[in-house]
């Protein structure tokens, strides 16, 4: 919340800068449809992890309550029934409170990460119908222009978001690994239940932050394909080869989003904390064992 208040500006340039984007409707029917589906799909995640929060409060936050237990499992000195109950109380309250603001946190950077796949996937469509003619130059001009403003507000997103994604980097990869462990050594059922649930939110959080990470680059990958394939070298457009060349290289000069500018977050960084967790796991449970 302190570094939401801090960035307050940035998120609000970000919302500001969403509406100079281009509208679907000017795709053809097919790629409008499809634009539309990712929208809807974007919202069916959003929908899912508020659904998967619930069901961690109710599993971490309330169950252990009928088990005169704490939400964490921290422990409190023994003989101090008041210090017991009001660590139970704050407990109880802090903890559903921070992970619906933390889901609300996730679907916002969903929603940016969406509309900056579907910025470039409307560019490229462009880009790909443009002819080598005198009347295209416009439209050209436009694209640059276009293009341009998404690369500016690629940056902005990623410098909003970039001391977040180390955070949640920091605190989703050693909870992974210790509710992993802590799951394989319980004894009660409850309690595997309750680690197992905690492990696949996190990892589904984590997952929420890299995947579409990975989906920007991609897309704008394609812009520069499709760059290419514009006719960029024809006589007809002679002031924009210089604007577009540069469109093509920045393109080619793989867009990435970090965490602190110190890990790259995309899809392979889950699988890389996943390997850890797993590869952890089974270290410390060997080492007990002998």
């Amino acid at each position: 919340m302190v570094i939401l208040t801090y960035r307050n500006e940035d998120f609000t340039r970000l919302i500001q800068t969403i509406k100079l984007f281009w509208d679907p409707s000017r795709c053809d029917q097919q790629t409008k449809m499809e634009l539309i589906s990712i929208r809807r799909f974007t919202l069916q995640l959003q929908r899912f992890l508020f659904f998967a929060i619930s069901l961690c409060v109710v599993f971490v936050a309330v169950f252990p309550l009928f088990q005169n237990t704490l939400p964490t499992g921290i422990w409190t000195m023994e003989g101090h029934e008041k210090l017991y109950r009001f660590v139970v109380i704050e407990q109880t309250i802090i903890v559903p409170c921070s992970a619906f603001f933390l889901a609300c946190l996730d679907c916002m950077y969903l929603g940016f990460c969406t509309e900056i796949v579907i910025q470039f996937r409307i560019l490229s469509q462009h880009l790909q119908k443009l002819k080598a003619d005198g009347n295209s130059a416009n439209e050209m001009k436009s694209c640059v222009s276009h293009h341009k403003l998404i690369i500016r507000f690629v940056k902005e997103f990623r410098q909003a978001f970039s001391l977040i994604l180390l955070i949640e980097f920091a605190v989703d990869g050693p909870f992974i690994c210790a509710e992993l462990l802590a799951a394989f050594e319980s004894q009660s059922f409850q309690n595997q239940a309750r680690h197992v649930t905690l492990f696949v939110f996190l990892t589904i959080q984590l997952a929420f932050f890299c995947i579409p990470a990975n989906h920007i680059t991609n897309e704008a990958m394609a812009v520069a394909d499709a760059a290419y394939f514009s006719n960029w070298y024809t006589e007809h457009i002679p002031l924009l080869k210089v604007p577009l060349m540069l469109m093509i290289q920045n393109s080619q000069n793989e867009i990435t989003i970090t965490a602190g500018d110190l890990v790259i977050i995309n899809a392979g960084t889950v699988v890389n904390v996943l390997k850890v967790a797993w590869s952890t796991c089974s270290l410390v449970r060997g080492l007990r064992q002998n």
